[in-house]
């Protein structure tokens, strides 16, 4: 989808695109997803804009209805002339730092040039598994290998993370009659989808709450109504602020252990067969280990020494959208500000638009001239408020150096006169 928007808005702004797609479909990484995964945001703050899901949808459709509503999109909006299809890119080469273009190559051995590199190959790809000592005879695999309750062996399993696949794991464990534990390095919250029976994001009295004392009332509406992890025997999280302990949007964790279903453990120490050690000096016999550890996100198409990483992820400035590595190079959809994807990754790709023409109008890298000084990061996680305003800020940028610069042309063609 992050390929989608990119495309869409780059047409918008008057760009020739041309996009490749290494399968036949345009659902990307929802092509993977499990059998039992739902949206965790509402129909509303996931549809492209302009493009509002079926009134006959749930409130959080099912991944087959997403990924039904995808395809319509991209047909909707005409963007499937703009790809090709079964096109893999294999590499990416700047030409002088990428000031020049780039030279792109496909698997076919055939070589295009392009004049901007925009990258939409999304970032849960790559899985992250964390090594610990010892060897574990039992089945393991991690969240992007799973599909379905079939993929558990044995009746004990072991769930590493807390995320939301995390809990879906979980849950899915636990519908099919197994025990279920949940190592944890560190406390979450585990916040409603709903308050009051309306989607957080659809409640509009939370709009005109002031952006400073937001995150004090939701807060309190989740110890008001799920209480504090420690009340069903979870580890409390280290602090209450959201922007640096991002929370798990789910509320079946609490519900399952107050019912004695699910119970957190503390992070694995080591393995010996099937035992698992955790790093209070308890023990645990399991069958199956799923890691829901995350991804890395590296650039599969960039040959090596092109992309540097921070933390596993590409180093990049501007909101995550622009290359701290190399000219005329866009990341869409490298970042997760939460709320509804779509929705978010369409803000960045009306944002990487304005940077590619503002790029083409100023004649010189961004990076060093209008973004100079400003600090790569591998950040993937932001609040959306944080983020928009972040992205405000930086066409807020372009446009007073556009502004400057057409000044400085009309001062020149004066002094020509």
């Amino acid at each position: 989808m992050t390929g989608l928007v990119a495309i869409r808005e780059l047409v918008d702004a008057g760009c020739e695109v041309q996009a490749y797609e290494r399968t036949d479909d345009v659902i990307g990484v929802w092509a993977d997803v499990y059998d039992s995964v739902q949206l965790l945001t509402p129909r509303e703050a996931t549809s492209f804009r302009g493009y509002p899901m079926p009134e006959s949808y749930p409130q959080f459709p099912t991944g087959e209805q997403y990924r039904q509503y995808i395809r319509w999109f991209a047909d909707a909006a005409g963007l499937r002339q703009y790809i090709s299809f079964n096109t893999e890119v294999v590499a990416t080469t700047p030409i002088n730092g990428g000031t020049d273009g780039w030279s792109v190559e496909l698997a076919d051995g055939t070589v295009e040039h392009f004049d901007v590199l925009v990258a939409a190959h999304g970032h849960l790809r790559a899985a992250r598994i964390p090594e610990y000592p010892g060897t574990f005879t039992g089945k393991q695999l991690h969240t992007s290998q799973y599909r379905n309750q079939d993929d558990f062996e044995g009746e004990r399993v072991l769930v590493v993370g807390s995320g939301n696949s995390a809990c879906d794991m979980v849950t899915d464990a636990i519908a099919s009659g197994r025990s279920a534990m949940m190592s944890l390095r560190s406390g979450t919250w585990f916040v409603p989808q709903s308050f009051f029976g309306t989607p957080r994001g659809n409640l509009d009295f939370l709009k005109h709450v002031p952006f400073g004392t937001l995150d004090d009332f939701n807060r309190f509406l989740v110890k008001a109504t799920v209480g504090v992890p420690s009340s069903y025997g979870f580890p409390e999280p280290a602090n209450d602020d959201w922007a640096s302990t991002p929370p798990t949007f789910s509320t079946l964790i609490p519900y399952w252990a107050q019912r004695g279903r699910v119970r957190a453990v503390p992070e694995i120490a080591r393995f010996a067969g099937d035992l698992v050690h955790f790093t209070d000096g308890s023990v645990e016999k399991v069958d199956t280990i799923i890691w829901a550890t995350g991804y890395r996100a590296p650039v599969p198409f960039a040959p090596e020494g092109v992309v540097s990483e921070i933390g596993g992820f590409p180093a990049r400035i501007v909101g995550g959208l622009i290359s701290a590595d190399a000219d005329n190079f866009y990341y869409s959809g490298m970042c997760s500000p939460r709320g509804g994807a779509p929705h978010n990754y369409g803000l960045g790709a009306q944002t990487i638009a304005k940077l590619v023409l503002a790029r083409a109008a100023l004649g010189e890298r961004l990076s060093e001239t209008v973004f100079a000084g400003e600090t790569p990061s591998g950040r993937m996680d932001w609040l959306l408020p944080v983020w928009i305003k972040e992205l405000e800020a930086a066409e807020a940028r372009l446009d007073a150096a556009l502004a400057d610069a057409a000044q400085q042309d009309a001062e020149q063609e004066l002094l020509s006169a």
